[in-house]
């Protein structure tokens, strides 16, 4: 079986909803308004950030509750910790955020936004953290989803 195509998703329809649906809360840098982006649409604030990077491209990335299961908030926390970690490890540089459920169906994941990371490194490390899917964006600073299952 070949894997999904970025623009499309074997996930039901609803949950799919869910995905263009969320707010994906980013704490900006220090004394900056916290930011959140939305599937679809242009974001000012992020347009400026991704003006200042060397490669203009972000990843919104969690590593809670893996293929949309729900996990303790324990073990959600120490993958969030491991996520950091390699992060760290590698040099990507980061911004803390909370993906958030506009209907409160679903618990607020600890996510990060990861500055300078093209599509396809953004997909893998998706994959790497056993998600659903990944918020990724280019210098258009339109956030768009890109479906991992």
């Amino acid at each position: 079986m070949s894997p999904p195509s970025p623009d499309t998703s074997q996930l039901p329809p609803a949950l799919q909803q869910a995905y263009r649906n969320a707010l994906y809360q980013v704490d900006a840098t220090k004394g900056a308004v916290a930011q959140t982006l939305r599937v679809g649409e242009r974001n000012d604030w992020l347009e400026q950030q991704l003006g200042q990077q060397p490669i203009q491209a972000a990843c919104y990335l969690t590593a809670c509750n893996p293929w949309g299961q729900i996990l303790e908030p324990a073990e959600n926390a120490r993958r969030m910790s491991a996520l950091r970690h390699a992060l760290d490890s590698d040099g990507w540089p980061y911004l803390d955020g909370c993906g958030q459920d506009p209907q409160g169906l679903w618990p607020g994941e600890a996510s990060v936004l990861i500055w300078g990371m093209d599509a396809p490194t953004a997909r893998a490390w998706g994959e790497q953290w056993e998600q659903n899917a990944v918020l990724w964006c280019g210098a258009d600073a339109i956030p768009q989803l890109l479906w991992l299952r």
